[in-house]
């Protein structure tokens, strides 16, 4: 299928890649209801009407809450990981730099911060078990097209890894003040009973409580500090995501620009002169009709001829505008009238998984009609296949989306990136922040897939 001339990451529970930011305080058990209906979590009073017996463990319960203890380990593995990375990172600079002196270091500046890189994505990873995952912070890739010191000194001139380094020499002094607020209170509930016995054990069980949630608290503090070095910038993120919407805002409008080209093209050059040769057949008709009636009545059948097949064009183009089969009968209705009568056979499945064709928003069906439209017409006039396929499956994960495939076993060699179809077919399917691929292999076969998303992204929750 080549394209026609002139006529197409795990998303983080909590953590958002817009705004860097995650929900790092403790994701407790959920609360249990004990016959009264009201709730027993940890962070929450039980309620008035509770027997004190109900208040100790609901003060007490943290203690022994395996949440508490690897909020506990995981300050403590920071304490001792942080001189390992701090190490780690003043070696690989050391060496890269006085390397440099004779050249050779140059060489070594992308490995070098793909060691930093590499600390920053265990650190990264670490911090899940106190918090949401952390999507990464964009890291500027290595330009194309320029000498090659140019792409080995790159990493040098992007902010985004000199914050990794920064994490790192911070973290030698952050972890250990944060493992001390969090553990100096613990060995003073040690230490308690070490005076009066009896009284110090009373003190140090009432204590426990509100030292073990305030160990989960530290390392929830901890989590937002790692998100906020090494987490993506709101505002950056949003700023890409304006770049992105914009640029699909170009791509939509150069798309419907030679949408109108091909439209008024096609009315030129076919309907508008076959509708010239009508009124001319109709003229010759009119000046024969008394003389040589019999002539005349075959240049108005040629006429009603010629008529019939610009009714004929004019309702293929005004389908392609918008089918009226799609409103009136469905998706596959739709789908099938589009390789009804073609050249090659073309199979249609649709399966949306329990979902009725009418529920779908307007802007997925008519999206998903309007790739496979301009994808059977490549097929058609340029594969030189014996056959195809069209199928429309819904999907859940990574999110709820159409996927629309359309398959045929041509000659390949479609270029993903020629001719206005396949760019109007892109076009229209980034517009709805959808994804599109081409994959035609010289030989073939060729597929062309599109997912349609059934519900539009946000800044909130668009992935890095």
């Amino acid at each position: 299928m080549n394209p026609a001339p002139e006529t197409p990451t795990v998303e983080p529970p909590v953590a958002s890649a817009a705004t860097g930011r995650s929900s790092s305080a403790p994701s407790w058990p959920a609360p249990s209801n004990d016959g009264g209906g009201e709730s027993s979590s940890p962070w929450r009073p039980p309620g008035r009407g509770r027997t004190p017996r109900e208040w100790a463990e609901w003060w007490l319960r943290p203690v022994i809450e395996a949440r508490t203890w690897v909020a506990v380990g995981y300050l403590f593995v920071g304490v001792v990981w942080a001189p390992l990375m701090f190490v780690a990172t003043v070696a690989v600079i050391g060496l890269t730099f006085s390397l440099s002196l004779v050249v050779v270091g140059l060489a070594l500046v992308p490995a070098a911060f793909g060691v930093i890189n590499g600390l920053a994505r265990i650190e990264r990873a670490r911090a899940t078990w106190v918090g949401a995952a952390i999507p990464p912070r964009p890291l500027r890739p290595p330009p194309t097209g320029t000498p090659w010191w140019r792409r080995m000194v790159a990493p040098l001139s992007d902010p985004a890894r000199w914050r990794q380094v920064a994490f790192v020499m911070a973290s030698l002094i952050a972890m250990p003040v944060l493992f001390g607020v969090a553990m100096v209170p613990w060995g003073l509930v040690a230490q308690l009973p070490a005076g009066i016995w009896l009284l110090g054990l009373i003190l140090a069980v009432l204590v426990a409580g509100g030292v073990a949630r305030l160990s989960v608290a530290v390392a929830g503090v901890a989590h937002r500090y790692v998100a906020w070095f090494l987490g993506p910038d709101s505002n950056e993120a949003l700023q890409q995501r304006v770049d992105e919407l914009s640029g699909q805002r170009q791509a939509i409008l150069d798309a419907v620009a030679a949408e109108r080209r091909r439209i008024e093209r096609n009315l030129h050059d076919g309907v508008q002169q076959q509708l010239v040769a009508i009124g001319i057949d109709i003229g010759r008709a009119a000046g024969r009709v008394d003389a040589e009636p019999a002539e005349a009545r075959a240049l108005l059948d040629e006429a009603r001829d010629k008529l019939r097949d610009s009714i004929g064009e004019l309702r293929l183009i005004g389908r392609g505008l918008h089918p009226s089969v799609l409103g009136d009968r469905g998706l596959d209705a739709a789908l099938s009238s589009v390789v009804a009568g073609g050249p090659i056979p073309m199979t249609v499945d649709v399966d949306l998984d329990g979902v009725e064709p009418a529920e779908l928003p307007d802007d997925v069906a008519t999206t998903a009609y309007y790739v496979v439209n301009e994808a059977v017409a490549n097929v058609y006039k340029h594969s030189r296949a014996r056959g195809g396929s069209v199928r429309i499956s819904r999907v859940e994960t990574p999110r709820a989306a159409l996927v629309v495939e359309v398959r045929d076993d041509g000659r390949g060699g479609a270029n993903p990136a020629g001719g206005s179809g396949m760019a109007g077919m892109r076009a229209r399917v980034e517009g709805v922040d959808g994804t599109f691929d081409v994959r035609s292999p010289k030989g073939g076969p060729t597929e062309v897939v599109a997912s349609v998303p059934l519900a539009r992204v946000s800044p909130e929750t668009t992935d890095e």
